[in-house]
C-alpha cells in the first residue's frame, strides 16, 4: 500500500472525517466490483459496499497493522458478501453522515460512459458474470481478486485466510472452470450471430 495511503489511514485513525472521505473515493470502485462480481446484484453491491466502508469507519481503531488496510476492507467486504450468501441478509448500519453515500453515487455517476461504450461494457459483464455465475463461491472470489482486479497473491492470502499454495491452487483451478464457463456461453453466442468467430486462447 502506499505512503499516501497509509498516511489517509493514520488522518482517519486521529479522527479526519475528510481523509476517509478520501480512502473512500479511491477504494469504493474496487470494493463494489469484487462485490458485485460475487453476488451478480448491483443493488446489493452498492448497500454492501456502502455497510463495508461504514463498518471500516467504526473499526478502524482497532486495525493495527495499518498498512494492511486494503486487504481488511476486501476482508470485510468479503464478510459481508458471506453473510448475504448465507442468510439473505448482511448488517445495516445507519449513516450519520449522508456524505459517504454522495459522494458514492456522484462518483458513479460521473463514470457513465456513452451508449456506445454502455452496450459494449454490458455485453462483456454478461458474459463474464454468466460465467462467474457457474464457479463455486470460495473459487469466484479468488479468479475476481486475481484475474479481474489484479490483487497480488499475498494480499489474497490474507484477504481469504489462506495459505500460498491453497489460493494458487485455487486460483488455477477457478481459471480451468472460468475459461470453460465462458467458452460455453460465448459459443451460444456464437450461434446467434453466424458471422461472428471466437478463438480459446
Amino acid at each position: 500500500m502506499g505512503h499516501e495511503v497509509l498516511a489517509l489511514v493514520r488522518r482517519v485513525k486521529e479522527g479526519d472525517g475528510v481523509a476517509f472521505q478520501a480512502i473512500y473515493d479511491l477504494f469504493a470502485k474496487k470494493i463494489y466490483n469484487f462485490v458485485y462480481r460475487m453476488l451478480g446484484s448491483k443493488e446489493e453491491a452498492e448497500d454492501i459496499t456502502q455497510d463495508s466502508f461504514l463498518i471500516a469507519y467504526r473499526e478502524l481503531k482497532n486495525l493495527r497493522k495499518e498498512a494492511q488496510f486494503e486487504s481488511w476492507l476486501y476482508h470485510i467486504a468479503r464478510n459481508e458478501v458471506y453473510q448475504k450468501l448465507r442468510h439473505g441478509k448482511f448488517l445495516r448500519y445507519t449513516l450519520d453522515d449522508g456524505k459517504i453515500a454522495h459522494a458514492y453515487e456522484t462518483k458513479r455517476q460521473s463514470a457513465e460512459l456513452n451508449p456506445e461504450e454502455t452496450v459494449l461494457n454490458d455485453e462483456l459483464s454478461q458474459a463474464i458474470q454468466s460465467a462467474l455465475a457457474d464457479i463455486p463461491d470460495k473459487l469466484r472470489e479468488v479468479f475476481v481478486l486475481a484475474v479481474i482486479q489484479k490483487v497480488s497473491y499475498k494480499d489474497i492470502c490474507d484477504i481469504v485466510g489462506k495459505s500460498l499454495s491453497a489460493v494458487k491452487t485455487d486460483i488455477y483451478r477457478a481459471r480451468l472452470m472460468a475459461r470453460d464457463a465462458l467458452k460455453k456461453y460465448l459459443d451460444g453466442s456464437v450461434a446467434a450471430k453466424p458471422h461472428s468467430s471466437y478463438k480459446e486462447q
